[in-house]
């Protein structure tokens, strides 16, 4: 089966060259993208035999195209969302002209999040694994927790290509996953030091980690500590008391 992509013309901090469309054969598409009247026409014009829309998750950069496609070619959607004609959860195999296509759930990047992965082994990941740079994992949506089991999830399941919704496509599959997995555990060695160290707010941790960080980036860097300090207290490795955080090893 081939796969081609169409990027969408949204390029930015969080969708990097715009969001990528990925078109299965003629006649699937996963992530429509964003309602931009451009990018649908591109769309329909790549597809005129659109049948069948797949969806990772409900991100306004991933989902929303895919009424206006619908409307357009009479294509079915299947996704994690109420708008969908078939509703996934993970588990769900789906036939695109000869190839299966299995849906996965993978939480994180938000609760509803679903990767797919075809027979061969390419493995679309949505924002689940970018093709460059982290995903984001902000809460209370984002779960760091189960961020960590969907990519234990991904490498188990051994793919060969990542087809993620931004940035390049990847051929070291499973050692990008490895490269995700060590990138978070190294985030928690250092939130773990640095309240060692007597940093006790998010924003003091942000300015001890991220010592560089431009100041546009400052909320959202601290939303991805705020992920990571839930994680470790639900481990039992730091406790909160009015926004301060403490190492569970200082009580």
């Amino acid at each position: 089966m081939k796969i081609r992509s169409i990027t969408a013309p949204n390029p930015g901090p969080f969708t990097l060259t715009g969001t990528h469309s990925w078109l299965l054969g003629d006649t699937a598409i996963i992530d429509p993208g964003p309602a931009i009247d451009s990018h649908i026409a591109a769309i329909i014009e790549a597809m005129p035999r659109l049948d069948t829309i797949f969806i990772t998750h409900r991100h306004d950069d991933h989902a929303p195209a895919a009424l206006p496609l619908k409307q357009a070619t009479g294509a079915r959607i299947i996704a994690p969302l109420d708008i969908a004609d078939v509703r996934v959860a993970g588990g769900e195999a789906f036939d695109i002209e000869g190839e299966s296509l299995e849906a996965i759930a993978t939480p994180g990047h938000t609760r509803e999040h679903i990767c797919y992965l075809t027979s061969t082994g390419a493995l679309f990941t949505g924002d689940t694994i970018l093709g460059e740079g982290t995903t984001v994992i902000f809460p209370p949506d984002g779960d760091m927790g189960d961020y960590f089991r969907s990519l234990a999830t991904l490498r188990a399941r051994n793919p060969r290509r990542i087809h993620p919704a931004h940035g390049p496509t990847r051929d070291d599959a499973v050692a990008l996953i490895d490269e995700y997995i060590a990138h978070r555990l190294e985030r928690e060695r250092q939130l773990i030091d640095a309240l060692g160290d007597g940093a006790k707010s998010t924003a003091e941790l942000r300015k001890q980690i991220y010592p560089q960080l431009d100041e546009r980036l400052h909320r959202a860097a601290e939303l991805q500590l705020t992920a990571h300090l839930v994680k470790l207290q639900q481990e039992g490795r730091v406790r909160e008391d009015s926004g301060r955080y403490l190492r569970a090893a200082d009580e």
